[in-house]
């Protein structure tokens, strides 16, 4: 099998489609930022340090693909 068909089985096996991309990226952005940010002192105060991390794990940015653009 040579190089170019490799990739193109790489590639079809792997192939995530852009959207799950996207979101993955843009929560990990989000989770990233929120714990960077002035209000996530507040969180921990409020939750304590355990508690403040599993909450920003269940923030998770959704995409829909479906909408209409006018």
């Amino acid at each position: 099998m040579g190089k170019g068909k490799r990739l193109k089985k790489l590639r079809r096996t792997s192939e995530a489609s852009f959207s799950d991309k996207f979101q993955e990226t843009f929560t990990r952005n989000f989770q990233k930022e929120l714990k960077n940010s002035e209000l996530w002192d507040e969180i921990v105060a409020q939750y304590g340090e355990k508690r403040a991390l599993e909450l920003i794990r269940e923030c998770k940015a959704e995409v829909k693909t479906d909408m209409e653009i006018k």
